[in-house]
This record gives C-alpha cells, structure tokens and sequence, in this order.
C-alpha cells in the first residue's frame, strides 16, 4: 500500500516540481557552502563594483577568494607583483594590492594596499580585517550580482521567481481530453516550409549561437551602464580575450598574454616594471570546447544511424 502511494506521489506534476525546485536549492547552497568550506573563507566569490582595481579588475568581474595567512602575504613596494587582498572596512569589502606588510603587536600584522588604477596608499589595516587573497577572476559573471545589489532590485528578483515557481507548478502537460498516439502511423519527421527538418534547423542555430560566441569571447566588447557599481552605478563593459589585451593596452605600451587550460593571464608594463594579472577564466577556450563536443556528438550520431540502416539495406537486396 505504501508503494503505491509512493508510486502515486512521484508521478504528480506538483510534487515534480517541488523536488526539482528543493534539489536546484540544494545543489545551489551546497555549492556555496562547500565553496567556503574549501577557500577557507566566509566570502569565497565576490562582485567587483569599482575601476580602483583596472585593468587588472573591470567593473562585473567575479573574483574567487582564498584564505591566507597574513605571514605568507607577498608585498610589493612598487605595486607590481604584489598579491590582491580584499579586505573590510567598515561595511564595504575592499579589493587592492599588497604593497607593505609590517609586523604589529599579539601577533597581528598592519598592512598596507593600493589599488593598480590609483595613486595613493589606503591607510594602514590590521591583519583581522583580512578576507582573504583573489587568485582567479571570472568576466562579465558578477554583473548579475551587482545588478541585484540595490534593495528594489532585489524584490523584483523575489517576485519574479516567485512568478516562475507559479508557473511551474501549474499542470499545463496534463493528457486528460487528448487522444492516444497512433501506433500504427510511422513517425515523420517535422518540417518548416515543407523544405527543411526542425532538427537541422535547431542544429544550424546551435551552431551559429556558439559560433558566435567564440568570436565575441575573443574580439568582442559590450558596453553598459550597471546600476550596482560604485555609489550610484558606473558603467562597465565586457570585454572578450583580445579585446581585454586593447584595453590594458591603454594603460601599458606593451601586454603580455599567457593562456593555459581554460585560463589566460595578461601581464603589463608600467613604469616600474611589469605588472602581475590574475588567472582569468577564458570563455573563448570553454565555447569552442562545447562547439567541437556538440557537432562531434552528432557526427556520431549519423554514423550509428547510418550504420543501423545498412545492414537492413543488404536484406532488402537479397
């Protein structure tokens, strides 16, 4: 009896769509949670608001966060190699490079920042206010958390996954009115105008998606204001792999790109030296690793059904 009743439940459209919420949530905060157990620190993600940090850091990038302790902390005079450390200032979250690093008293260390886009030193922080070093960044991601960053903004999120969560769980792929499938008619495959299959044209537009996206991770750039920068918003543009190379350009006479796996790193020159850059996490590489994956997969895919048709093909001829 209690196996039908569970068989019962989890063919309901509702229970469905709570599971799938409750496991999306799960995997969500799990994913979260596990992060800061692994960094070692209570903010292992963070949004970059301000151009303190540029070109280094653009406004909208997504910076992972390690705990370190405050001994092993490089610190460089010049503000060249010097680790990126955020850390707290009263409210605010500060992202800024390592240029002087003292003992103090019971233990603690004062420390002393700056950020690469600006001329002064912050004034002089102890240690327990360190969050931690920034030891990757991730493009255009921490724009979604910026945008969200005003309280109105917020509750228009709330409600509209409010909305969604609504809209899921009404029962709109109910069969009850609908006449059985016909088992006895051959499945033909739809077509557009008669002319060309959906599958081949859902395969072309696949196709040119990603294309697309490949070229814009590489040469493109995209402008806009974002309302969660700064004070009172700034704007901000996202910028692909060679793109980002022009826009340190600006502020270098010459750029040095490095690219490993799924990561690219620029280093520039100043006055000073050359600038150390953060692991950047490359688009350009993970697009076309999908792009190559997806029309590999349905290469495959031909060839087995090709293979399945010839045999019958010879019977037939027999």
């Amino acid at each position: 009896m209690a196996m039908q009743t569970l068989k019962k439940l989890w063919k309901n459209e509702y229970f469905q769509t709570a599971l799938t919420v409750a496991l999306i949530l799960i995997i969500v905060f799990g994913l979260y949670y596990g992060a800061q157990a692994a960094l070692g620190t209570e903010y292992p993600a963070l949004a970059v608001a301000s151009g303190s940090m540029l070109p280094t850091l653009n406004i909208g990038d997504l910076i992972i966060v390690q705990k370190i302790e405050p001994a092993k902390i490089k610190a460089d005079p010049e503000g060249l190699t010097g680790d990126i450390l955020v850390y707290k200032r009263g409210n605010e979250l500060i992202v800024h490079r390592a240029v002087n690093i003292r003992p103090g008293q019971n233990g603690i260390y004062m420390i002393t920042t700056r950020g690469d886009n600006t001329f002064t030193n912050d004034p002089e922080w102890p240690s327990t206010q360190l969050v931690g070093k920034v030891i990757a960044r991730i493009p255009a991601i921490g724009n979604l958390p910026l945008l969200l960053h005003s309280e109105s903004n917020m509750y228009i999120l709330f409600l509209a996954l409010i909305i969604i969560l609504i809209i899921l769980m009404l029962p709109f792929s109910s069969q009850e009115g609908k006449e059985p499938p016909k088992e006895e008619q051959p499945a033909e495959e739809k077509k557009l105008f008669s002319k060309i299959s959906l599958s081949l044209l859902f395969y072309i537009i696949i196709n040119i998606v990603l294309l697309a996206l490949v070229i814009f991770s590489l040469w493109g750039s995209l402008t806009f204001w974002q309302p969660g920068a700064g004070t009172r918003g700034d704007w901000t543009t996202i910028y692909g792999m060679f793109s980002d190379m022009h826009f340190h350009e600006q502020f270098s006479n010459k750029v040095n790109l490095h690219q490993g796996f799924l990561t690219y790193q620029i280093n520039y020159k100043v006055d000073d030296g050359v600038r150390q850059g953060v692991p950047t996490f490359s688009w350009f590489q993970l697009f076309l690793t999908i792009l190559v994956a997806y029309n590999a997969w349905k290469l495959y895919n031909i060839l087995k059904a090709y293979k399945m048709r010839k045999p019958a093909t010879r019977e037939a001829n027999v």
